[in-house]
Protein backbone atom coordinates (compact mmCIF):
# COMPACT_ATOMS: atom_id res chain seq x y z
CA UNK A 1 0.00 0.00 0.00
CA UNK A 2 1.46 3.40 -0.90
CA UNK A 3 2.30 5.81 1.92
CA UNK A 4 -0.36 8.33 2.85
CA UNK A 5 0.30 11.73 1.28
CA UNK A 6 2.48 10.46 -1.58
CA UNK A 7 1.53 10.84 -5.26
CA UNK A 8 0.86 7.08 -5.61
CA UNK A 9 -1.48 7.18 -2.61
CA UNK A 10 -3.36 10.16 -4.05
CA UNK A 11 -3.66 8.29 -7.39
CA UNK A 12 -4.96 5.23 -5.55
CA UNK A 13 -7.60 7.33 -3.79
CA UNK A 14 -8.60 8.85 -7.15
CA UNK A 15 -8.98 5.34 -8.59
CA UNK A 16 -11.03 4.25 -5.55
CA UNK A 17 -13.30 7.29 -5.92
CA UNK A 18 -13.73 6.61 -9.63
CA UNK A 19 -14.58 2.95 -9.08
CA UNK A 20 -17.08 3.94 -6.38
CA UNK A 21 -18.73 6.44 -8.74
CA UNK A 22 -18.88 3.87 -11.54
CA UNK A 23 -19.99 1.17 -9.05
CA UNK A 24 -18.25 -1.52 -11.06
CA UNK A 25 -14.90 -3.26 -11.14
CA UNK A 26 -14.82 -4.46 -14.75
CA UNK A 27 -12.79 -1.47 -15.93
CA UNK A 28 -9.59 -1.55 -17.96
CA UNK A 29 -6.38 0.07 -16.77
CA UNK A 30 -6.93 2.81 -19.36
CA UNK A 31 -10.48 3.46 -18.11
CA UNK A 32 -9.21 3.58 -14.52
CA UNK A 33 -6.50 6.03 -15.54
CA UNK A 34 -8.92 8.37 -17.34
CA UNK A 35 -11.32 8.23 -14.40
CA UNK A 36 -8.50 9.02 -11.95
CA UNK A 37 -7.12 11.85 -14.10
CA UNK A 38 -3.82 10.22 -14.95
CA UNK A 39 -2.34 7.94 -17.61
CA UNK A 40 -2.40 4.17 -17.75
CA UNK A 41 1.41 4.28 -17.89
CA UNK A 42 1.56 6.09 -14.54
CA UNK A 43 -0.82 3.58 -12.99
CA UNK A 44 1.29 0.76 -14.41
CA UNK A 45 4.48 2.36 -13.13
CA UNK A 46 3.20 2.77 -9.56
CA UNK A 47 0.87 -0.21 -9.24
CA UNK A 48 1.83 -2.83 -11.82
CA UNK A 49 -1.01 -4.74 -13.41
CA UNK A 50 -4.70 -3.91 -13.37
CA UNK A 51 -5.21 -6.79 -10.93
CA UNK A 52 -2.54 -5.48 -8.57
CA UNK A 53 -4.17 -2.04 -8.67
CA UNK A 54 -7.62 -3.51 -8.07
CA UNK A 55 -6.12 -5.47 -5.18
CA UNK A 56 -4.96 -2.20 -3.61
CA UNK A 57 -8.43 -0.76 -4.19
CA UNK A 58 -9.86 -3.76 -2.34
CA UNK A 59 -7.40 -3.23 0.53
CA UNK A 60 -8.40 0.42 0.74
CA UNK A 61 -12.10 -0.49 0.79
CA UNK A 62 -11.39 -3.12 3.47
CA UNK A 63 -9.63 -0.53 5.61
CA UNK A 64 -12.57 1.84 5.22
CA UNK A 65 -14.92 -0.97 6.19
CA UNK A 66 -12.86 -1.91 9.26
CA UNK A 67 -12.86 1.74 10.35
CA UNK A 68 -16.66 1.49 10.30
CA UNK A 69 -16.43 -0.98 13.21
CA UNK A 70 -14.43 1.51 15.32
CA UNK A 71 -12.67 -1.17 17.35
CA UNK A 72 -15.71 -3.39 17.95
CA UNK A 73 -14.67 -7.01 17.65
CA UNK A 74 -16.65 -10.26 17.85
CA UNK A 75 -16.15 -12.32 21.01
CA UNK A 76 -16.87 -15.74 19.46
CA UNK A 77 -16.39 -17.54 16.18
CA UNK A 78 -20.16 -17.66 15.70
CA UNK A 79 -20.33 -13.86 16.09
CA UNK A 80 -17.49 -13.46 13.59
CA UNK A 81 -19.16 -15.78 11.07
CA UNK A 82 -22.45 -13.93 11.52
CA UNK A 83 -20.81 -10.52 11.00
CA UNK A 84 -18.91 -11.65 7.91
CA UNK A 85 -22.01 -13.22 6.37
CA UNK A 86 -24.09 -10.11 7.07
CA UNK A 87 -21.39 -7.98 5.45
CA UNK A 88 -21.27 -10.26 2.40
CA UNK A 89 -25.00 -9.80 1.88
CA UNK A 90 -25.17 -6.03 2.44
CA UNK A 91 -26.19 -4.25 -0.76
CA UNK A 92 -23.51 -1.63 -0.05
CA UNK A 93 -20.90 -4.41 -0.35
CA UNK A 94 -21.63 -4.88 -4.06
CA UNK A 95 -18.38 -3.25 -5.20
CA UNK A 96 -16.21 -5.34 -2.89
CA UNK A 97 -18.09 -8.41 -4.09
CA UNK A 98 -17.21 -7.56 -7.68
CA UNK A 99 -13.59 -6.98 -6.72
CA UNK A 100 -13.47 -10.28 -4.86
CA UNK A 101 -14.73 -12.20 -7.88
CA UNK A 102 -12.64 -10.27 -10.45
CA UNK A 103 -9.48 -10.81 -8.41
CA UNK A 104 -10.30 -14.45 -7.61
CA UNK A 105 -10.83 -15.10 -11.32
CA UNK A 106 -7.54 -13.41 -12.15
CA UNK A 107 -5.72 -15.46 -9.51
CA UNK A 108 -7.22 -18.67 -10.90
CA UNK A 109 -6.39 -17.77 -14.50
CA UNK A 110 -2.89 -16.47 -13.76
CA UNK A 111 -1.38 -18.23 -10.73
CA UNK A 112 1.87 -16.29 -11.18
CA UNK A 113 0.11 -13.01 -10.31
CA UNK A 114 0.31 -12.08 -6.65
CA UNK A 115 -2.78 -10.33 -5.33
CA UNK A 116 -2.01 -9.43 -1.70
CA UNK A 117 -5.51 -8.04 -1.10
CA UNK A 118 -7.04 -11.48 -1.42
CA UNK A 119 -4.53 -13.25 0.77
CA UNK A 120 -4.46 -10.36 3.25
CA UNK A 121 -8.23 -10.35 3.85
CA UNK A 122 -8.53 -14.14 3.94
CA UNK A 123 -5.48 -14.54 6.19
CA UNK A 124 -6.72 -11.82 8.55
CA UNK A 125 -10.10 -13.50 8.85
CA UNK A 126 -8.48 -16.91 9.42
CA UNK A 127 -6.13 -15.47 12.08
CA UNK A 128 -9.05 -13.81 13.86
CA UNK A 129 -11.11 -16.99 13.79
CA UNK A 130 -8.10 -18.99 15.02
CA UNK A 131 -7.63 -16.66 18.00
CA UNK A 132 -11.33 -16.82 18.83
CA UNK A 133 -11.25 -20.62 18.62
CA UNK A 134 -8.29 -20.77 20.99
CA UNK A 135 -10.16 -18.43 23.37
CA UNK A 136 -13.10 -20.84 23.17
CA UNK A 137 -10.86 -23.72 24.32
CA UNK A 138 -9.72 -25.31 21.07
CA UNK A 139 -6.08 -26.28 20.76
CA UNK A 140 -4.22 -23.92 18.36
CA UNK A 141 -3.63 -26.37 15.48
CA UNK A 142 -7.27 -27.50 15.45
CA UNK A 143 -8.46 -23.92 15.70
CA UNK A 144 -6.28 -22.91 12.72
CA UNK A 145 -7.58 -25.83 10.61
CA UNK A 146 -11.17 -25.01 11.46
CA UNK A 147 -10.60 -21.30 10.77
CA UNK A 148 -9.48 -22.08 7.21
CA UNK A 149 -12.44 -24.41 6.78
CA UNK A 150 -14.81 -21.66 7.94
CA UNK A 151 -13.23 -19.10 5.59
CA UNK A 152 -13.42 -21.48 2.63
CA UNK A 153 -17.00 -22.42 3.44
CA UNK A 154 -18.09 -18.79 3.72
CA UNK A 155 -16.47 -18.00 0.37
CA UNK A 156 -18.10 -21.02 -1.23
CA UNK A 157 -21.51 -20.09 0.14
CA UNK A 158 -21.02 -16.53 -1.04
CA UNK A 159 -20.14 -17.70 -4.53
CA UNK A 160 -23.09 -20.12 -4.50
CA UNK A 161 -25.40 -17.27 -3.48
CA UNK A 162 -24.35 -15.14 -6.45
CA UNK A 163 -24.34 -17.97 -8.97
CA UNK A 164 -27.60 -19.73 -8.10
CA UNK A 165 -29.59 -16.90 -6.56
CA UNK A 166 -31.04 -19.63 -4.34
CA UNK A 167 -30.87 -17.78 -1.06
CA UNK A 168 -33.09 -20.35 0.66
CA UNK A 169 -30.70 -23.22 0.01
CA UNK A 170 -27.66 -21.07 0.72
CA UNK A 171 -29.26 -19.75 3.93
CA UNK A 172 -29.88 -23.34 5.08
CA UNK A 173 -26.26 -24.22 4.41
CA UNK A 174 -25.07 -21.08 6.20
CA UNK A 175 -27.17 -22.09 9.25
CA UNK A 176 -25.59 -25.57 9.09
CA UNK A 177 -22.15 -23.89 9.20
CA UNK A 178 -23.14 -21.87 12.27
CA UNK A 179 -24.49 -25.01 13.96
CA UNK A 180 -21.25 -26.86 13.18
CA UNK A 181 -19.14 -24.02 14.65
CA UNK A 182 -21.33 -24.06 17.78
CA UNK A 183 -20.92 -27.86 18.14
CA UNK A 184 -17.18 -27.65 17.51
CA UNK A 185 -16.84 -25.03 20.22
CA UNK A 186 -18.94 -27.01 22.69
CA UNK A 187 -16.87 -30.18 22.30
CA UNK A 188 -13.15 -29.46 21.90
Amino acid sequence: MPEVGTPPYEMLLAVVDFIKREDRADLSLRQLAVGAGTSHRMLGYYFGTREQLLGLVMLQLSQEYMAHYQGRRPDTRVEAVTLVWARFLEPSNRLQTQLLFVLSSAAAAHPEIEIPALTNDLDNLARGLTALGVNEGLEPARSAREARLIVATLLGLYLDYYITRESGQVDDSYLALVEWVERSTASP
